[in-house]
């Protein structure tokens, strides 16, 4: 399967500070840095940002993203969301006919 266009995501994607902050694992994505599959600990810590307790950690803890700073994640979407989106069609396309 292609890659979505952003557009395509920006279409269904709530905004990041309506997020689940319950330890809820989401898509959390922003235009430039791309989509990740993450949830928010709210304990968590990265020696990169020190004094800063709370960020989004992939499942696996593998990696972080703070977004204390202003460059966190802009926008959010549910599994079942994200998966409508990458199956659906570009929405230019829609309606369109092949003749």
């Amino acid at each position: 399967m292609g890659e979505v266009p952003f557009t395509e995501i920006m279409r269904a994607a709530h905004p990041i500070e309506t997020a689940p902050k319950d330890g809820t694992t989401i898509w959390v994505g922003d235009e430039d840095a791309g989509v990740f599959w993450m949830r928010w600990g709210h304990i968590q810590k990265n020696g990169l940002f020190p004094g800063q307790v709370g960020m989004w950690v992939a499942p696996g803890g593998e990696f972080t993203w703070n977004d204390s700073d202003g460059f966190g994640p802009t926008w959010w979407l549910t599994d079942e969301e994200y998966s409508a989106v990458r199956a659906t069609p570009p929405h230019h396309t829609k309606g369109a006919s092949n003749g």
